[in-house]
Parts: C-alpha cells; structure tokens; sequence
C-alpha cells in the first residue's frame, strides 16, 4: 500500500513521531495509518484506492467533511487536554508555534513530562522563531 502525503506535518505512528513531507510517498503500515487516521494523502495504487473506512465509521456520518474538522463541533477544541494522548495533543497543535508553547510549557510542569512529546513541541515551537 503506498500513498503520498499532501502537507507538511507529523504523526504519532509506532511509539514515536515521524515527520511528514508534502510530496513524500509512504508505504506499507504507516500509509495505512494514514488513511485510517483521516491524513492528508492521495491513494497511489489500488489497496489504498481500494481502502475504505469501516462501515460502522461511514455509517455514524452522512457528510464525511462533518469529521475532518473536530473543531466545529463545540468549543473543547479550543481548550488543550495536556492529560489527553500524544497524537491528541499534536493534533491540537498542528503547526502552530505558539500552540506548541503552550503545550511544551503544560507538558513541562507535569511531574513526568513525555520527553518524545516534547521534543516535537520544541521542534514545532522552534520553526517559528526561524
């Protein structure tokens, strides 16, 4: 299963964050995920053109643009859940420098800060100091 990704980002993927390029073609597992998780790509050949969200997924939505942007749907989408998983915290971010701050520095005051987390919150909220 191959497919390429259309914007710049990263994603929590096999107990670390990998780093996407736009244009960059991934394969196998990770392209999988991809697709399940709703990212930005474009199916390259006919097992991920033929992929399809399970029908419990399709069925729970008429629109499927309803789900592609969580933030609409109340206001908890403005608020950051330092509690919440890693990818929920980098989802809540984007690229957005002065969210990742905000992130790093809730993250930090934990008792046990995930260094993996953070060290993609310094790697987000750096790129916008540059």
């Amino acid at each position: 299963m191959r497919v390429k990704v259309l914007e710049t980002g990263s994603i929590y993927y096999n107990y670390g964050i990998v780093a996407l390029t736009a244009d960059e073609e991934v394969k196998g597992g990770l392209a999988l995920h991809l697709l399940e998780t709703g990212s930005a790509v474009e199916p390259l050949d006919e097992a991920a053109k033929a992929w399809r969200p399970s029908s419990e997924e399709s069925a729970d939505s008429e629109d499927p643009a309803e789900e592609e942007d969580p933030e609409e749907e109340g206001a908890d989408g403005d608020e950051l859940d330092i509690d919440a998983t890693a990818p929920d915290v980098l989802g809540w971010v984007g690229d957005d420098p002065n969210r990742a701050e905000e992130a790093l520095a809730a993250e930090n005051a934990k008792d046990k800060p995930r260094s993996t987390l953070v060290k993609q919150l310094e790697r987000i909220a750096g790129a916008g100091e540059e």
